[in-house]
């Protein structure tokens, strides 16, 4: 019995989830929702200090260290969230964090997606026994009375923030209808001319949100699998605790490393240096006279084209992998990620894909 329902989900998650792209290392991979590349040799550092002083030898506090969870609160706080460290737990990735908030908020109700609708939530989603609901937030507003609110904010599935106005009409709107909220904000670093606000900001949002942050604003630390929740006690403990019983901690070194990235990177010198790489894409794309979606965030560009899946192969043919939109939650486009090393060859890649499809 136990073997068949394991075969049971392994095919629902074959059915459900994006198939993983190629490890070739000959192959660049330019489909995540993160700047790609390697880490840093700073952070790197940070993270052999810790190990070195027997910082890693054994498990962190529960919710993670507690620097990192002061760094994220602070960090909060700025942006009009007050909150504490205990309010605050770090999580395995943001893959993670995603799981464990849609699982032990979203099992058994009434969910409301805003489309696009990123397709990283609905495995999740299904798993939970969610009733999903997906709207047009600019059109007429589902009627609603309890249940959970997932807005995304800027969207994997486009690049782009959610305008002020439409957050702040939906604030009103979850309010009115008693809503739980997940604010997924994990995607970055957001462009500084960006009108990027915080969902938990807004009035009446702050004890009825449940935020989801990273560290992607450094690029390669995606690889480190490091990431957080934090919100008000209603949303916030029944999704630690459920983190807590599948993980013990995080890793102790990713911690180090994101500890380094919060407080000794400058950020507006990374996200200066990956924009700068982001307008090379554009550059090659608007030479090809090919459309995409203004970026907010410079982590990618979305690519606007009428056959996401041929140019994606034509693209894994010149050495290059990029998110099929089909897969992605937003057919009729493809994501490229910023590469934070290889360039070039990832210029030159794409530009080859690009002459290819044109030449059929």
């Amino acid at each position: 019995m136990a073997a068949s329902i394991l075969g049971g989900m392994a095919a629902q998650r074959a059915r459900i989830l994006p198939p993983a792209p190629d490890p070739s290392a000959d192959v660049i991979d330019l489909s995540s929702e993160f700047p790609s590349g390697s880490t840093s040799p700073a952070l790197r550092e940070s993270a052999i200090d810790a190990v070195e002083q027997h910082l890693c030898d054994h498990y962190t506090r529960r919710p993670g260290i507690a620097p990192l969870c002061r760094a994220v609160a602070a960090s909060m706080s700025a942006a009009g969230v007050p909150l504490d460290e205990t309010l605050v737990t770090i999580c395995g990735g943001v893959a993670e964090a995603r799981y464990v908030a849609v699982r032990a908020l979203a099992a058994g109700q009434r969910v409301y997606l805003p489309l696009p609708a990123p397709a990283v939530y609905q495995a999740g989603l299904e798993f939970a026994g969610a009733n999903v609901t997906t709207f047009d937030a600019g059109g007429d507003l589902p009627d609603a009375q309890g249940g959970l609110l997932i807005v995304s904010n800027p969207n994997p599935v486009t690049g782009q923030v959610v305008a002020p106005a439409t957050l702040e009409r939906l604030a009103a709107w979850a309010d009115a209808a008693d809503l739980a909220i997940i604010a997924d904000e994990s995607v970055g670093p957001v462009r500084p001319e960006a009108p990027f606000v915080r969902f938990a900001s807004l009035p009446g949002m702050a004890e009825r949100t449940l935020t989801i942050g990273s560290f992607a604003e450094v690029p390669g630390l995606g690889a480190w699998h490091v990431s957080w929740i934090a919100g008000a006690k209603r949303v916030f403990t029944p999704v630690r605790d459920l983190k807590q019983s599948i993980t013990i901690c995080t890793a102790a070194a990713s911690q180090y490393a994101a500890l380094a990235a919060a407080s000794e990177v400058d950020e507006g010198e990374i996200a200066a240096e990956v924009a700068e790489r982001q307008e090379a894409i554009l550059s090659l794309l608007d030479r090809h006279k090919v459309p995409y979606l203004a970026p907010d965030t410079v982590a990618f560009v979305v690519v606007q084209v009428a056959e996401s899946s041929r140019l994606a192969a034509a693209c894994h043919a010149a050495g290059v992998i990029i998110g099929d939109g089909a897969l992605l939650g937003n057919p009729g486009t493809v994501r490229i990620a910023v590469p934070s090393g290889s360039l070039a060859d990832a210029l030159e890649a794409l530009d080859a894909a690009l002459h290819d499809v044109k030449g059929r």
